[in-house]
């Protein structure tokens, strides 16, 4: 069986503040890539607000569970993760994300959905729509040798070159890598009810994995507004730009909390600084 997730406090408030209590405004989950753990949105955390509670979900198999095995498919992962997540919640809550993230979030907010407790706002970056996600496979990647999935993680950047230098190091990241991509590629969209929420799509606009005809597929994933943020850079572009992405995360959450479309927001900013 699958180990607990873990759902690790990466905020700022307590760094800024100590032990100085500070109102919660919201509580945002942010979701990992394929390979990745907690530790990876670390550079985020200083550009997120300090009235928020950023919590970063680590998915089984890795970190603190390694060793642990890991989740077998999509289904599997959202019954393991759904509780931890609903758990700590609170009143008010986003969900953000990246690559296999953002497919783990969707299928996140769709279960809160059907439990009548949905996020404010579903961010996802590096992924197309969930209905085409097979639309870019060729072929499994999990069912590739070791050598071909150490060249993908060279050719996505995002890992140091002296890990992997160190054979121990890479068996690691392979083993996950692989059962991360499992998830993926065999992943299935089921049909059902669009998603009520505000949703935004982040990318990067060299990433091979995130075209952008397979990213406009998001609007049919959703009744309410759809906004759509694009940097310089490949699959790990957010990595590349913290302080801005993060504006952007905030300002689109932000709005799904006012009631105030993002599209709408950026609109207005225009108009003032052309005014």
């Amino acid at each position: 069986m699958p180990s607990q997730v873990i759902i690790r406090d990466i905020g700022s408030r307590s760094r800024r503040y100590g032990n100085e209590a500070r109102e919660t405004e919201l509580t945002c989950f942010l979701i990992h890539h394929s390979g990745g753990s907690a530790a990876s949105y670390a550079p985020l955390a200083e550009h997120l607000p300090p009235t928020w509670r950023a919590l970063a979900v680590e998915l089984p198999g890795r970190g603190a569970s390694v060793g642990a095995s890991a989740c077998g498919d999509t289904a599997e992962l959202i019954a393991h993760v759904a509780p931890a997540v609903f758990d700590s919640a609170g009143d008010r809550y986003a969900v953000f994300g990246h690559s296999l993230g953002a497919l783990v979030g969707y299928e996140l907010a769709r279960e809160a959905e059907r439990r009548g407790t949905p996020p404010a706002w579903l961010g996802v970056s590096g992924s197309p729509a969930p209905h085409r996600i097979q639309e870019r496979l060729l072929e499994r990647r999990d069912l590739w040798p070791q050598r071909r999935l150490v060249a993908f993680l060279r050719e996505l950047g995002g890992t140091p070159e002296e890990m992997l230098a160190i054979p121990d190091v890479v068996d690691y990241m392979v083993s996950v890598l692989r059962a991360d991509l499992r998830i993926v590629d065999t992943y299935e969209h089921s049909e059902g009810p669009p998603l009520s929420i505000p949703v935004s799509v982040f990318s990067g606009d060299a990433d091979p994995l995130a075209a952008h005809e397979l990213l406009d597929g998001w609007r049919e994933r959703t009744l309410s507004p759809v906004s759509f943020h694009t940097w310089p850079g490949g699959h790990f572009y957010l990595f590349d730009h913290p302080e801005s992405f993060c504006k952007s995360l905030v300002a689109d959450v932000n709005s799904a909390l006012s009631g105030t479309p993002a599209a709408a927001r950026e609109e207005m900013e225009d108009a003032e600084s052309h005014g």
